[in-house]
């Protein structure tokens, strides 16, 4: 065992060793069997801290019986220092932790203010999210992708990465010109000056469905989208003014949704360079023309063709996102890019990024596509900003504030009115992102009002309340003790699980950076406010007799919620100044 361990990460790397050692010493070839994966976390920490199931791996190849190879194990296995007992469950091999020694260590190791934090890295990362149609409204979907994609940049930042966080607006696509006619041909000077979303999103809705009902509109809409990217004077006039109020609106909601970015992209300045690299890439051979249209042709890497210019020149999604990667790669100089998008695109990315690769950048290997299922109503309903059919941002804040107001009265009826409405609008977000957190990205959530209002269980509000408890007690320390004079002689079951969890979290930080996934943290959270809330459901903090027992659980307490604020700050949820 290293002199100066992780406490978790570095104890089931010894353990590892350990089992390797053992099976070198019984004649079994370490390549044929998968050691890592056979460390695991037994049920309960009564059977032990980490448990090995290699013996039945083993058992199976060699056709002898896992028990006997378990108990050869258990004779030739040398105990790592960080470990007090072995003992044999079975065929598995338990393994109990030196109480007293982890638990010194990772006191010591939580209560530093970047716990977790991951050294340094060379590559640089841009995070790619949130993309709001401008013209369009905000919409439940749209939460979904802008606080993975801000979570995710939060993670990767403190795991060490440079991180570039970017939004991009397609200001200039088809969904503007039929906002435009929309509002020319029947709205025309009616612009509110409130509830500015919900107006767009009618106009839209309307727009769609007279569109959908009169083939001569559809041809009015085009002309209006020729114009738009012939630069037309008096249609670009009323572009910018409908544009600015609706990313002015945007802009709002990522200020209550905590969201910032260092970076923002609009399609109307890239588009020009992108059919500058059409032509390019016509003067290479990697596209050509067909119909009038110009393609790229992947279908014998199994993509099928990528058009890149519809056959009347007006530019498509790739145009830009060419000339958008071109501009990340060579004036950002990233060595990683992350789209945040919809799960629907998967084919399309995919294109675009074997396209990057035939123009030669060697970043385009390294390009991912953080696929997002949708957010459906329940019952099945799809959301679609098409039909209208979708649950609005301010509608779904509006009424999660109310619930959240009810509880906030019910346990603070004295606090003043503005205060609880700020509570209440802390703990409404902190509902809101945890529910979009808490579901890996590639599960569809089907999104229930009543669900989504509840404030107990599985919920960024039960986390809130933790970290709010701990932090309460802590304000009541005068002096915070030292870990030299608490009492670690005798750690109770609640607290070593508790210790236990605390220590997992930077193996679940290296692992949900690893691998994009940020519900990793939002779950951790969840077992760690559960593992905090048994802890001070079992326990006497401030008002312990024992003064080293009492310095103890100070410190308990104090990792406990060094750690819960680290996670939610990387989930972008805020602890509420009370509940």
């Amino acid at each position: 065992m290293k002199e100066d361990p992780n406490s978790w990460i570095q104890i089931k790397e010894d353990v590892q060793k350990s089992v390797i050692d053992a099976l070198k010493k019984i004649k079994v070839k370490v390549k044929d069997v998968d050691v890592r994966n056979s460390i695991e976390v037994p049920p309960s920490s009564k059977m032990g801290d980490l448990a090995c199931s290699i013996a039945f791996q083993i058992g199976k190849k060699v056709r002898k019986s896992p028990r006997l190879i378990a108990e050869q194990l258990l004779d030739k296995i040398k105990k790592p220092a960080s470990i007090k007992k072995i003992k044999l469950s079975g065929a598995y091999l338990n393994f109990q932790f030196d109480r007293k020694k982890f638990a010194k260590k990772l006191i010591s190791e939580a209560l530093k203010e970047n716990y977790g934090a991951g050294e340094k890295k060379k590559e640089r990362v841009m995070v790619e999210y949130s993309q709001p149609n401008p013209l369009k409204a905000f919409h439940i979907g749209h939460i979904r992708g802008t606080t993975l994609g801000d979570s995710l940049a939060r993670i990767l930042e403190y795991a060490g990465y440079e991180t570039i966080k970017a939004n991009y607006y397609n200001d200039l696509g088809t969904h503007v010109a039929k906002g435009i006619w929309c509002y020319l041909k029947f709205h025309k000077g009616e612009i509110p000056k409130e509830n500015i979303s919900e107006w767009f999103s009618n106009i839209y809705a309307e727009a769609s469905q007279k569109v959908e009902e009169n083939p001569k509109y559809k041809e009015e809409v085009s002309e209006i989208h020729k114009k738009l990217e012939a630069r037309d004077e008096e249609i670009v006039k009323i572009w910018k003014e409908l544009r600015d109020l609706s990313i002015k609106e945007f802009d709002r909601i990522y200020n209550e949704l905590g969201v910032e970015f260092d970076q923002t992209f609009y399609e109307s300045e890239i588009e020009k360079r992108g059919k500058e690299i059409v032509k390019e890439l016509l003067k290479k051979k990697i596209a050509r023309k067909s119909e009038g249209a110009v393609i790229v042709s992947l279908k014998k890497y199994g993509l099928d063709v990528l058009m890149l210019l519809k056959s009347d020149g007006t530019a498509l999604y790739a145009t830009k996102d060419l000339a958008l990667a071109e501009e990340k790669f060579k004036k950002f100089k990233i060595d990683r890019s992350i789209y945040v998008v919809g799960v629907e695109q998967r084919l399309y990315f995919k294109q675009l990024f074997k396209t990057l690769e035939l123009m030669g950048f060697k970043q385009a290997k390294k390009c991912y596509h953080l696929a997002y299922e949708l957010v459906n109503l329940a019952g099945g309903g799809k959301i679609s900003s098409r039909t209208g059919q979708a649950i609005l941002y301010n509608d779904l804040k509006e009424r999660m504030v109310q619930k959240a107001i009810e509880e906030v009265l019910e346990r603070n009826p004295e606090m003043d009115p503005y205060k609880q409405r700020e509570i209440a609008e802390n703990i409404a977000i902190g509902a809101m992102r945890f529910s979009m957190l808490n579901i890996g990205s590639t599960k569809t959530i089907f999104f229930d009002w009543n669900r989504a209002l509840e404030f107990e269980g599985e919920t960024g509000p039960y986390i809130q309340y933790a970290a709010v408890r701990a932090k309460r007690i802590l304000e009541k320390v005068k002096e915070m003790p030292k870990i030299s004079n608490a009492s670690i002689d005798k750690i109770e079951e609640e607290t070593h699980e508790l210790i236990k969890h605390i220590s997992k979290f930077p193996e679940v930080l290296l692992n949900s950076a690893e691998n994009y996934e940020p519900h990793r943290i939002a779950s951790y959270s969840y077992k760690l406010a559960e593992y905090f809330n048994a802890f001070y459901n079992n326990y006497r903090v401030l008002d312990e007799k024992d003064k080293k027992v009492r310095d103890l659980r100070i410190l308990i307490v104090s990792a406990a919620f060094n750690t819960l604020r680290i996670c939610l700050n990387l989930l972008g949820i805020e602890i509420p100044e009370r509940m």
